[in-house]
């Protein structure tokens, strides 16, 4: 499955303030800049010639996610994604399984809030089979009613397993509270009820409608020529039907906004019998083209991202009152959140709460320091470095920023923004955003 928020940012920020961020632009390493093409059917090509091995991945983004579904449709794009290798016109399952696994790689792929990804990763010398299998699961998936009763018996038992899980609980009814009317809010599987009366004419129909050329990007990376690689990608996703963006998806940009608006503070908890009571405080944040995303990126850095975050020492080195502690930023095509989480003990529910609130009311009052914010850039420099060593992960990205439209460029003018933040702008990032949040608690009924 593609990576999130930290692929999303795949390159490194310099420490020092004001100084360009290493690698933002340009080639790097042997590598050569990503290049933009656009084939006659109107797919999006991106080609990225980066030393990797002798490896090359062929990754397809989709804009397939909850974002793009009806309410009675939900976990429609996961059930679709689901069935891709599961037989096209041209292949069987095990066909589909025997050529990768003959030219040496493996398919993989998944469903998130915004997206489908698929992809193939192979030796370079065997490209053509990579090309060739995605495009063949993109444009000709067959959806065998056998298979579609068996994904489906599937995607149920997981639900029900997710169910019994505290943590995944808590944050189901986090994103319900936050997002009452945007898709966001619904799980990204769906419900047993929409999951169970999804026909297979309607995933066809969804199928046909989001998997097209208009509204899918390719991400071709590693040790191929850009010229080979166009050669490929003619051949193999040309015929792809050009089709026209989904209706859905064109006017969730014109209502989004009021789909999400600030949310009423609560907070929503629900009895289970767990050894730990798990807390998810989440709070409205800002698509991913922001021009506040940046300062939220090293606030979110600060409060809980990492051993030298003040979640962290606060809560788990200098108290020892939780399992699991710290905060994440989403980074969506619509509003996105901050999200705090903790697993305690039972009887340290109320005095984890309490910290929660204590920490963020200190960035609202008072600007971290300067120390704070410039650990905070060697913390995401870090992170982000190591996201760039994995091919896939920086295919994924670079779809992700294209599908999204925030373009080639996205990397290095996140990066410059976030080089120029200082700790007022943390503060007011706080202030602004870190209001009105929303508490769900999964826990014993002995907890407090």
């Amino acid at each position: 499955m593609g990576i999130g928020l930290l692929a999303a940012l795949a390159a490194v920020v310099s420490a020092a303030p004001g100084t360009p961020p290493a690698g933002a632009a340009g080639p790097h390493n042997g590598a050569t800049a990503p290049t933009r093409h656009v084939l006659d059917n109107g797919l999006v090509v991106i080609v990225r010639e980066r030393p990797a091995r002798g490896l090359v991945v062929v990754e397809a983004l989709v804009g397939a996610g909850p974002r793009a579904e009806a309410p009675d449709e939900a976990g429609i794009a996961a059930l679709v994604r689901s069935l891709l290798p599961r037989g096209t016109h041209r292949r069987s399952a095990q066909e589909i399984a025997a050529a990768i696994e003959a030219a040496g790689g493996f398919l993989g792929g998944g469903t998130v809030p915004d997206a489908t990804s698929l992809y193939a990763v192979v030796p370079a010398a065997r490209a053509e089979v990579a090309f060739d299998l995605v495009a063949d699961l993109l444009a000709n998936a067959r959806f065998d009613p056998e298979e579609v009763e068996s994904q489906r018996r599937l995607a149920l038992a997981r639900m029900q397993q997710a169910a019994d899980q505290p943590l995944q609980r808590a944050v189901e009814l986090s994103n319900a509270a936050l997002y009452p009317y945007h898709p966001y809010g619904r799980p990204l599987a769906g419900t047993p009820a929409t999951v169970s009366a999804l026909t297979r004419d309607r995933l066809l129909a969804f199928y046909r409608a989001h998997f097209t050329a208009s509204n899918t990007v390719v991400v071709v990376a590693g040790e191929l020529a850009q010229a080979d690689a166009l050669a490929h990608a003619r051949r193999a996703f040309g015929t792809l039907p050009a089709g026209a963006p989904p209706p859905r998806l064109r006017w969730m940009r014109a209502v989004e906004r009021a789909l999400a608006p600030p949310p009423v503070p609560q907070q929503v908890r629900e009895v289970q019998a767990t050894a730990a009571a798990w807390i998810v405080a989440a709070y409205l944040a800002v698509p991913a083209g922001h021009p506040d995303f940046a300062a939220l990126r090293v606030l979110n850095a600060i409060l809980g991202e990492g051993a030298a975050s003040r979640l962290w020492v606060e809560v788990r080195e200098r108290r020892g009152l939780a399992y699991q502690v710290g905060s994440v930023l989403a980074a969506r095509a619509g509003p996105g959140f901050l999200r705090l989480v903790a697993g305690t003990d039972p009887p340290n529910l109320s005095t984890v709460l309490a910290i929660f609130e204590a920490e963020v009311a200190r960035l609202r009052q008072v600007a971290p320091t300067p120390d704070e914010v410039d650990l905070a850039r060697r913390s995401i420099a870090g992170r982000s470095a190591l996201a760039r060593q994995d091919l896939e992960a920086e295919a994924y990205a670079l779809g992700w920023q294209e599908l999204l439209g925030l373009g080639l460029d996205y990397e290095a003018r996140v990066l410059a923004r976030i080089a120029r933040i200082t700790p007022d702008d943390v503060r007011r990032a706080a202030r602004r955003y870190l209001a009105g949040g929303v508490v769900a608690i999964v826990a014993p009924a002995s907890a407090r």
